[in-house]
Order: C-alpha cells, then sequence, then structure tokens
C-alpha cells in the first residue's frame, strides 16, 4: 500500500506524520532559556502591585501599639533596644572608639586606630560594592558613612561625648528608618527577599515607633522624659541635661527632628519604590520580586 502523505509504497519516509521515527530536537542551551524568558514578560501579581503599601500601614501600626502599655513593653523589648544600643555603638565607632553593644548597655572604650581603618573600609567597601552592581543608593551610603566617620573624626572632644549618648535613641530612630527601607529593595540578594523583607519592615518600624513615641509624649509633658538611674547608672536623658548642661526642651526638640527627618527619608523612599514599580519593564518569570 502506497503511503498518501510520503508516497513510500512500503513503510514511511521520514519525517512522515505516519512514521515511527520521531525527531528529538536537542535541548536549548542556558542562554537560549534565558533570552526565552526574557522575552515572555509576566506582569506582576496582585500581591506584588499592593505589597508596598504594607510599608506606611506597618508605621501607623507600630504607632498606634506604642501608645499602649504593653505595647511599648514588646516595641522595646524586642526591637527598639537592640538598636538603641546599636546607635550608642555607631556613634562610638564614628569617632574611632571601641564600643561593644550588649542588650540594654553599651560598653565604649579609648579610641583606636582599627576601628578607624574598619570604618573608612567599610564605607569604601560599600561604594565599591555599589558600583559593581551599579547601585546609586548604595554608593550613596558608602559616601554617607565616609563622610560621617571623617566628621566625627574630626569633631571635638566636647561634641564626642554627648554624640555617644544622643547616638543611643537618635539610632534607633535613624536604623529603624533605614531597616524598613529594606522591604523596598528590588535585589537579587536573599538579604531583601521572602521573609527577611518583612522582617526589615517589622523591626524597623517597631524601633522607630518606640523611640519616636517617648519624646512625642515628651513634647506637651516633660514628666515622661526618661530621667533618672538605669541599672545603676544615668538614663541618657539625665546624662544630657544634667552632664552635659542641654536644655531639656531643647533635647526633646533635636530628638523630634531627628525623628522627623528619618520618616520623611522612609516616605520618600516609599513614594520612589512605588514610581519604580509604576514605570519600570515588568519582571520576566526568571527574575523573582525582590
Amino acid at each position: 500500500m502506497v503511503c498518501a502523505e510520503c508516497g513510500a509504497k512500503n513503510g514511511h519516509l521520514m519525517g512522515c506524520s505516519r512514521s515511527s521515527i520521531v525527531f528529538r530536537p536537542t535541548e536549548p542551551t542556558l542562554a537560549e532559556r534565558i533570552a526565552e524568558d526574557d522575552a515572555v514578560e509576566t506582569a506582576p501579581s496582585a500581591f506584588e502591585q499592593y505589597r508596598l503599601f504594607a510599608f506606611p500601614a506597618l508605621y501607623v501600626v507600630m504607632w498606634l501599639l506604642s501608645d499602649t502599655g504593653f505595647g511599648r513593653f514588646v516595641l522595646r523589648t524586642f526591637f527598639g533596644m537592640w538598636l538603641h544600643e546599636l546607635g550608642h555603638a555607631t556613634a562610638a565607632w564614628l569617632t574611632g572608639r571601641w564600643a561593644l553593644p550588649v542588650p540594654w548597655f553599651t560598653f565604649s572604650f579609648g579610641q583606636n586606630i582599627v576601628v578607624s581603618v574598619a570604618m573608612f573600609g567599610a564605607a569604601a567597601a560599600l561604594i565599591r560594592f555599589g558600583r559593581k552592581r551599579g547601585s546609586v543608593t548604595t554608593m550613596a551610603l558608602g559616601i554617607v558613612l565616609a563622610l560621617a566617620t571623617m566628621l566625627g573624626h574630626l569633631a571635638p572632644t566636647s561634641f564626642q561625648e554627648p554624640f555617644f549618648t544622643f547616638g543611643g535613641e537618635a539610632g534607633a530612630m535613624i536604623f529603624g528608618a533605614l531597616s524598613s527601607c529594606g522591604f523596598l529593595v528590588r535585589s537579587p540578594l536573599r538579604l531583601f527577599q521572602g521573609g527577611l523583607r518583612w522582617g526589615w519592615l517589622v523591626i524597623g518600624t517597631a524601633s522607630w515607633a518606640d523611640a519616636t513615641r517617648v519624646w512625642w509624649d515628651s513634647k506637651t509633658d516633660f514628666a515622661v522624659i526618661p530621667f533618672g538611674v538605669e541599672d545603676g547608672m544615668p538614663s541618657d536623658a539625665s546624662r544630657l541635661v544634667d552632664e552635659f548642661g542641654w536644655d531639656a526642651q531643647v533635647m526633646v526638640r533635636r530628638f523630634l527632628v531627628v525623628a522627623l527627618v528619618s520618616l520623611v527619608f522612609a516616605l520618600l523612599a516609599f513614594v520612589a519604590a512605588l514610581l519604580r514599580e509604576r514605570f519600570t519593564r515588568p519582571r520576566s518569570a526568571s527574575r523573582p520580586a525582590s
């Protein structure tokens, strides 16, 4: 019998749909798969489109939580305290002093060249890392760290001592705002993906709200200012007023300025992230959202 498709009298020719011989195309290379995947753009899911609004929502939630006794205890113990001590330590490192932050206390020692080299080295590493990845934000952070370290080293001792004390609550606000911005970062680094991204948001907003709430309430009620003795030592507020001669009203105002500036920075980062999601091209299927 002659095949009506290929004309063969016995069996079927290669390529005939009735032939038992099946062509198996070679597997595409990795480059071909990536190129094909990049060509197929996928629109972000509803969750990816609206998840950014969790950023301002968490700030509101943490602020309301900080107005309750139990909420303030939770925020201070599990979030604010850690960034508060990191703030003390960072203020010391910026002036070239040894510092070791531990729960509820920060050990501070004299100046050491190793700390100075480490701080300037960290700034240089950030700038280099940002250039390598084409990240303007990372390079900017490196430049800010270098300038802050230089100013801290050049500042007189009369400034360095109160700066270390002021750095506790101020650091909790600044590091809180910076940590929350980790939620907004789009990066292939796992540090800014999945649950870790949400962890940055919770830690940051909780720390900022905890530190700011005290000084916001102190604006209208000086009795709220945490004067006194903590663990056998004067509190930061007592040291700033009694030891360094700060006026209590001026101290409150300075803390609130730091709180406001850090919040404005976080809100600007949020707006920038919204614009990025609105105007940048959709991510391909092989590029997970960060």
